[in-house]
């Protein structure tokens, strides 16, 4: 990774950090135990479908430092196991689907699959923390998962679909 792209990826890092904080400021917009709207995963999601010399691991990359680095700034442990399940599930449906659909209309099947897959692997978390019983939020969190992911989704394909001088040279960061 050359030193342009290590830093853009610190900033998609950092930006992704700071929507999670933001996010973590906003009221609940619904009544379901442990929603939130997914902005953190915003920069991740535009990472994976940039395209050029982005790879899924650079992606991989960013959603990592943004997970440890929230459970730096949170100091919460359990937010950490959380944020890891979550993450782990959310970032393999959106590579797997990044596979299949690269062109940029596919950020909206893999912003919803990750936004599905991200309530998943949380709630697995939580059943081995709490109790299996945390599986009755599953169908209303996952009902929530795929309006957030079209939102993240429709925010990310409006950028890449943007003529613009300066994704092409970000797509083109060595």
């Amino acid at each position: 990774m050359t030193v342009k792209k290590t830093v853009f990826s610190a900033l998609l890092a950092v930006m992704s950090l700071t929507l999670y904080i933001v996010e973590g400021m906003i009221p609940p917009v619904v009544a379901i135990p442990g929603f939130r709207i997914g902005l953190a995963y915003f920069p991740v999601l535009f990472s994976l479908y940039l395209g050029g010399r982005w790879k899924a691991y650079d992606t991989a990359l960013i959603l990592i430092a943004r997970i440890l680095l929230s459970a730096l700034v949170s100091g919460n442990i359990t937010a950490l196991l959380f944020s890891l399940c979550g993450g782990a599930m959310s970032f393999t449906a959106m590579a797997v689907t990044h596979l299949f659909i690269k062109e940029a209309w596919g950020v909206f099947p893999a912003g919803i699959f990750s936004a599905v897959m991200h309530n998943v692997g949380q709630i697995f978390a939580a059943s081995f923390i709490y109790s299996l019983s945390v599986f009755a939020y599953l169908p209303f969190l996952e009902v929530a998962a795929v309006v957030t992911g079209t939102f993240i989704a429709a925010a990310v394909w409006f950028i890449l679909k943007k003529p613009n001088r300066i994704i092409a040279k970000i797509k083109n960061l060595v």
